[in-house]
């Protein structure tokens, strides 16, 4: 149960080693709090956990965020034998993959498909039944920008955030009048392991502001919000471009980032969060 601030005092990250919910959760949970790390590599969910123990209770459990929606609810359930009831579950999963990557290979865009909707769908369906039956919580779904209008060049990505987009925010409609309810995240390009050496569009930025509008976004009871909050006005404006306008603005090359990486639109292989 939250305290008497009304600060989270138990969240669960499902993808547990992603930096940004590893950041939300470092955000959100006060010294004496409990966080729990759920992700597939043991390693680097102990290195996370070494990051956030200090002051606080801190596990980490086995995930496969591909896996079935008995997955997550085996992961719920041990987390709540842990900590007893969940205040905040941050769902932070997925891989950047472009179409390059992709191209005529079927188990590719069945592999990414699968990484960025319908594996986080099920953690969606599985928490939000989970947080019905508590009578409060908060589940905080990270789609993407790409989710309001896909680049051409991360169309399989975009489409997939945006059915997982759709589904959470359907969701968060349904749970009201439960105590429970979904906060959709809509980041732009954040500067994480994912996006290394990719070159930095306008409005980039870091967990940490990212985590900053999450908590903000959690205390005004948002059911939508972007990161950076300048991202809404644009996004808006991109929405009402013409499909070639459209296409033309988003294939321009932002300047790359030392050594000369290529831009998020040319990703040749995927990239997990």
């Amino acid at each position: 149960m939250r305290d008497g601030l009304g600060r989270a005092q138990t969240v669960l990250v499902l993808g547990g080693t992603s930096e940004i919910g590893a950041a939300v959760a470092d955000a959100l949970v006060p010294a004496g709090g409990t966080i729990i790390l759920a992700g597939r590599d043991p390693a680097m969910l102990d290195t996370a956990a070494a990051r956030l123990r200090p002051g606080r209770h801190v596990e980490t459990v086995a995930y496969e965020a591909t896996g079935t929606a008995a997955a997550t609810v085996d992961v719920l359930t041990a987390a709540a034998a842990q900590a007893g009831d969940l205040d905040v579950v941050v769902l932070c999963v997925g891989a950047l993959t472009g179409e390059p990557s992709i191209g005529a290979d079927s188990t590719a865009a069945e592999h990414a498909l699968q990484t960025n909707m319908l594996g986080p769908m099920l953690a969606v369906h599985a928490t939000a039944q989970r947080l019905r039956r508590q009578g409060h919580g908060t589940l905080v779904v990270f789609s993407s920008v790409s989710a309001v209008r896909a680049r051409p060049r991360l169309l399989t990505y975009g489409v997939a955030k945006s059915a997982l987009d759709a589904y959470a925010r359907h969701i968060g409609v349904s749970l009201r009048g439960s105590g429970a309810r979904v906060l959709v995240v809509r980041p732009g390009h954040v500067r994480t392991r994912m996006t290394a050496g990719l070159a930095e569009p306008p409005f980039t930025t870091t967990v940490q502001a990212v985590a900053a509008t999450v908590a903000r976004a959690l205390r005004r009871g948002s059911a939508v919000t972007y990161a950076p909050a300048m991202l809404r006005p644009v996004v808006a404006g991109l929405r009402l471009l013409p499909a070639t306008i459209f296409n033309r603005v988003t294939e321009l090359k932002a300047a790359p980032r030392r050594g000369g990486a290529p831009s998020a639109e040319t990703i040749t292989e995927p990239r997990n969060r």
